[in-house]
């Protein structure tokens, strides 16, 4: 959540980390010992991202662009039923409402952080009507399939310690999750980098620039990183650097 100029609080594993950036440096609102135990994973601070850039091929002047414009982007190790929550709200939705249905849910139970397992499955019924009235429409379903499905004991380590294409076909067997979620979930809950998720913006990239097929395997262990590069650029770059 932004706070003002360059700076934002972030919520995660129990914990709220308020981070400012001032020209190059970054002060975060913990203690050495707290950031080295849990912050320094959470920024994937320990992957090198020079090498990944440094993998992307000269003539591909797209890719190149895309890397230099979002240079310091780095995959988060967010926590897992974060972001199968988020991804699972996010279906046929646009940003200002996502943010909208995630803080509903987070206030609903007077949290920061999103509903838990517990609550979603606790009574479906009630579940599904108290998530629709937040304005999940359909969504609300989904939310209480993936709840009674990653409730079931060590159901969520199991799903940590699968390969991707495991992970990915146990994710599409939770009702309402498709192919693209899947492979966000894979993405940004597992840190399955190889994972590449497709949407509307991430078609147009490939069709325009990429007609037959994006290079997989030469980017085999970062396709994905380099998908968000793409995904940004696209986004907020590439109208920057039209003639």
């Amino acid at each position: 959540k932004p706070l003002g100029q360059d700076t934002y609080r972030i919520p995660a594993f129990g914990r709220t980390l308020t981070v400012r950036q001032t020209d190059g440096v970054f002060d975060f609102s913990c203690g050495a010992g707290e950031f080295d135990a849990l912050w320094r994973s959470y920024f994937d601070l320990d992957t090198d991202y020079a090498a990944i850039k440094a993998r992307v091929a000269p003539r591909d002047a797209y890719l190149q662009a895309a890397v230099a414009y979002g240079w310091g982007m780095r995959i988060l190790r967010q926590d897992l039923w974060e972001v199968i929550v988020s991804f699972i709200v996010s279906q046929n939705n646009n940003i200002p409402r996502i943010r909208k249905n995630l803080r509903d849910l987070c206030a609903m139970q007077g949290e920061v952080e999103l509903a838990t397992l517990e609550y979603i499955i606790r009574d479906h019924d009630r579940a599904s009507f108290e998530l629709r009235a937040l304005g999940l429409g359909y969504r609300a379903e989904y939310l209480c399939a993936a709840g009674a499905h990653f409730t079931q004991a060590g159901a969520l380590d199991a799903l940590r310690a699968m390969s991707y294409p495991e992970a990915h076909t146990t994710l599409r067997a939770v009702k309402g999750v498709g192919p693209k979620v899947a492979d966000c979930i894979c993405l940004f809950g597992l840190h399955h980098v190889d994972a590449f998720p497709v949407d509307t913006h991430v078609k147009q990239i490939l069709s325009a620039h990429y007609p037959k097929g994006f290079p997989f395997r030469r980017y085999a262990g970062c396709a994905g990183i380099l998908q968000q590069y793409m995904f940004y650029y696209d986004l907020h770059g590439s109208a920057q650097a039209a003639p």
